[in-house]
């Protein structure tokens, strides 16, 4: 009797501690990736502590205020004498630059295509792919016809369909959708969502944690 309740005791306090723990690990390690993070940022901005007036100093991550602020005069300047002429300038200058010119376009590329669509922009498709072998699905982002492009690339025996229209697709990876692969595919193989890229995007960084609010909503 004695043993049966020791033992129930010594179970109950290892549920509580697993609960706990559990509790704990995830807290914990966002803690320890903000810390890090604004350690890491703290050493990099140090020589703006430098050049800082002494009024700053009194202020925790002052550094933090100043990039703020000088990115909100940038945004103002931007705005007030349509600066944009100097971006292009400076554009221009780039790309007379062999190597230079290729890593900045494609930086920039990428960059726009990850901006978060506003009401102005074209719409990004969210589509699923056959991945990496049939009856197993990856998200991807329909790109563009890929039919004057890359289809002419593809030697005829490949194409059973010589009508069929070919797209290219990005599949992008999970947890980072920066990274991924580049494919021209056949529109059989390309099934179109209702999923928006905000809750694609969420997905893949969440490696699938994460479940699109309209995907919620579809009937089975």
């Amino acid at each position: 009797m004695i043993f049966e309740k020791i033992k129930k005791i010594g179970h109950d306090l290892k549920s509580l501690f697993i609960s706990g723990l559990f509790t704990i690990i995830p807290i914990a390690a966002t803690v320890f990736f903000i810390s890090f993070t604004y350690n890491f940022l703290l050493r990099c901005l140090e020589p703006l502590y430098k050049i800082e007036p002494m009024l700053f100093h009194k202020i925790p991550g002052s550094q933090f205020l100043l990039i703020i602020i000088l990115i909100i005069l940038v945004g103002l300047f931007l705005k007030i004498f349509l600066a944009k002429t100097i971006i292009h300038f400076f554009e221009h200058l780039i790309n007379k630059i062999p190597l230079i010119r290729v890593i900045y376009s494609a930086a920039k590329i990428l960059v726009d295509f990850f901006k978060m669509p506003s009401s102005t922009s074209k719409p990004k498709t969210v589509v699923l792919i056959p991945f990496p072998r049939n009856g197993q699905f990856h998200l991807a982002f329909l790109l563009e016809s890929a039919d004057d492009t890359y289809k002419k690339l593809l030697p005829p025996h490949h194409c059973q369909n010589p009508n069929e229209k070919y797209f290219k697709v990005f599949m992008p990876n999970s947890p980072n959708p920066t990274s991924g692969y580049f494919f021209i595919m056949p529109e059989s193989d390309i099934i179109h969502t209702d999923i928006t890229f905000e809750e694609a995007i969420k997905t893949l960084v969440s490696c699938g944690l994460i479940t699109p609010e309209s995907l919620k909503s579809l009937d089975k």
